[in-house]
């Protein structure tokens, strides 16, 4: 998705996340200090910030009302969960002009900065489990020791070394001659102490789940999903335990598509760019799935496929014509049933199919989903 939120125009209808950023409430710095920026219209990221980010997938949190088609297309219960919080933003003017710094900083940090040891779920709740099934898609698609995953989390947004960290290294401005110059780190506490003081002004600054709601897989061999995400899932009715297990899985599919991309999708997936994204996007629900049900994998039974079938219902999105299209919730279904009648009609149901394999069945399957 490219992903560098400045921001999602909130302004839309219901749940489609955009931006009505504006300069309208930015205050000048103390301009006696001859490193402190004039003003922070002034700070922009750096070009080439994001260039590690190439190949990213990531899951679609807007253009979910976009329908140009009559479909079985209709609203979800994530609709109205992630429109909840999405209002809160809108009612608050602070968070609503801020949102895209925020967002911005949080994706940079869990992206490219954070080393340091991982955990999942606002309190690590469900690290055990996460580092369970890292271990366990390692095995399973044969890529063990390839792959890092990342949590992203809010309270990131009120540690002040997070801050500085990032805007030391991926902000700064623009000088007369057209050349870039870093923040240097003084300039970022500065700003950094700004923000800080925002949090105390803004109820939901920086802890609305918006703010961590980043769940993508890269091509730099990297998967990161924030607790705001997994929280809107799960607040929409679906076991948190299945939300963080699928939320994996279907990231994880995406790093095998990354390993075999030139030869699975020599040409691309489509030339037209919405159809290629739907089509990778329904075959990592297909490969997730396959895990998930595999006697080998997550190993859930028909009861708890009942609710992670509901997972991929309720990340679906009708943006037919939006680079970011994913399928409609039926069609994601779909996908996953496929998964899930593959690994339970096996012959050998110890037997994991090779990536190749997998990658052909979907091949000679695909129409049906769609």
């Amino acid at each position: 998705m490219g992903k560098i939120k400045n921001f999602i125009t909130l302004c839309a209808v219901g749940s489609a996340i955009v931006s009505c950023q504006t300069e309208d409430n930015v205050q000048n710095f103390d301009t006696s200090n001859d490193n402190a920026l004039k003003s922070r219209t002034e700070l922009v990221v750096l070009p080439n910030s994001n260039k590690f980010a190439e190949k990213e997938m990531s899951e679609n949190m807007g253009d979910i009302f976009n329908a140009v088609a009559p479909s079985e297309c209709r609203p979800t219960a994530f609709n109205s969960v992630s429109s909840k919080y999405i209002q809160q933003i809108i009612a608050d003017p602070l968070a609503l002009s801020e949102n895209g710094i925020y967002s911005n900083v949080n994706y940079y940090y869990s992206f490219l900065l954070d080393n340091n040891d991982q955990y999942f779920g606002n309190d690590g709740d469900y690290t055990k489990l996460m580092v369970k099934r890292e271990r366990e898609l390692a095995s399973f698609w044969d890529m063990q020791g390839m792959i890092t995953v990342k949590g992203q989390h809010t309270e990131n947004l009120d540690n002040k070394d997070i801050w500085v960290e990032v805007l030391s290294t991926f902000y700064g401005y623009s000088q007369p001659d057209g050349t870039f110059v870093n923040l240097t780190i003084e300039q970022a506490s500065q700003i950094a102490d700004e923000y800080l003081g925002y949090n105390e002004l803004s109820p939901n600054l920086p802890e609305n789940p918006y703010f961590a709601t980043d769940g993508f897989a890269s091509g730099n061999k990297t998967i990161v999903i924030g607790d705001g995400l997994v929280t809107w899932l799960a607040e929409a009715g679906v076991d948190e335990g299945i939300v963080w297990t699928g939320i994996l899985a279907h990231e994880w599919a995406h790093q095998v598509q990354f390993l075999n991309y030139p030869t699975w999708y020599p040409q691309g997936a489509d030339p037209d760019q919405a159809t290629a994204t739907r089509y990778t996007e329904l075959e990592a629900d297909f490969l997730a799935a396959y895990y998930m049900t595999h006697k080998r994998g997550a190993t859930y039974n028909q009861k708890r496929v009942e609710e992670f079938y509901s997972l991929f219902f309720q990340i679906g999105d009708c943006g037919f014509k939006s680079a970011g299209h994913h399928g409609t919730p039926a069609q994601r279904m779909r996908a996953a049933n496929l998964g899930f009648d593959l690994a339970n009609s096996a012959q050998k149901q110890g037997h994991i199919m090779t990536q190749q394999q997998a990658h052909e069945y979907f091949v000679a399957n695909v129409a049906g989903i769609l």
